[in-house]
């Protein structure tokens, strides 16, 4: 890994990737050096069962800027997300579906949107933003416009499009949220702005995306759509009801505070 510093940490979840995720990374890397040398790309391998982090871990013994993580169950992508984070070390934080479903060029137009004029928190790719090129299902975009309509009414957030696999985030505002999030799977996007947005990280840019095979299949797995549902509905109600998040962050607060006392006191021993 190179001493200077890094800009852009992005996080490639991973799932059954082994025939693909090899030319997935090299993909993304040449698509990320074209725009900045200060990058670290993390694959994260969630579950080894098709030994896909082996696949992986063939462009990263070639190159640095690439870390491979793997553990042995499927936690879901939620997981793999919060889990890659940790490990990252870049000013801004961002992620990407690993089976390029979505263009990789999503990733560099969100980068560039905090070197603008406008101060912002958060670029993330949108279906509904008017230069997208999308071709998917009628039924998959029926689905996905009622979900926005759902977000739209349990969250005050001002964006389009909450699901798109494509996002970057200042490094403040991972920090902050991050240690605070319960969804594991699907809804970890929605959970990190609507979370986000209630600590003041609301400032969010949309770019376009473009999509490509793969994404407009016919079938829905409806289990996954139940499962987002529920957590949506979830995270409506620790942020409404329970005021969840807020007092999460107080007590993690109180926890940092008292061990820096406790270190002071030792130092001054």
């Amino acid at each position: 890994m190179s001493s200077d510093p890094v800009d852009l940490s992005l996080i490639l979840p991973v799932r059954d990737g082994a025939q693909w995720i090899e030319k997935s990374l090299r993909t993304v890397v040449r698509c990320l050096e074209a725009e900045t040398k200060a990058f670290e790309v993390i694959a994260v391998c969630d579950g080894d069962s098709d030994s896909g982090w082996r696949a992986a871990m063939r462009v990263a013994s070639e190159d640095p800027r690439v870390r491979v993580f793997h553990y042995p169950q499927c936690q879901g992508k939620g997981f793999a997300l919060s889990f890659g984070v940790a490990q990252s070390t870049g000013r801004l934080v961002g992620w990407l579906d690993s089976d390029l479903d979505v263009a990789p060029e999503v990733i560099i137009r969100a980068y560039r949107c905090f070197d603008g004029a406008e101060d912002i928190d958060a670029a993330i790719g949108s279906k509904r933003h008017p230069q997208s090129r999308i071709d998917y299902h009628p039924v998959r975009r029926l689905y996905s416009a009622g979900y926005q309509v759902l977000v739209r009414l349990l969250f005050r957030l001002n964006v389009r499009d909450t699901q798109v696999g494509a996002k970057v985030f200042r490094r403040e505002m991972m920090d902050i949220v991050t240690p605070l999030l319960l969804a594991k799977r699907y809804a970890f996007d929605l959970e990190v702005l609507a979370v986000g947005a209630q600590f003041g990280f609301d400032r969010v840019a949309e770019v376009p995306v473009e999509f490509r095979h793969g994404f407009g299949s016919s079938t829905i797995d409806w289990r996954s759509v139940w499962v987002t549902m529920l957590d949506t509905l979830a995270i409506g109600y620790r942020i409404h009801i329970r005021h969840w998040y807020a007092r999460r962050f107080a007590s993690l607060e109180r926890t940092r505070k008292a061990s820096q006392q406790v270190t002071k006191l030792r130092e001054a021993a």
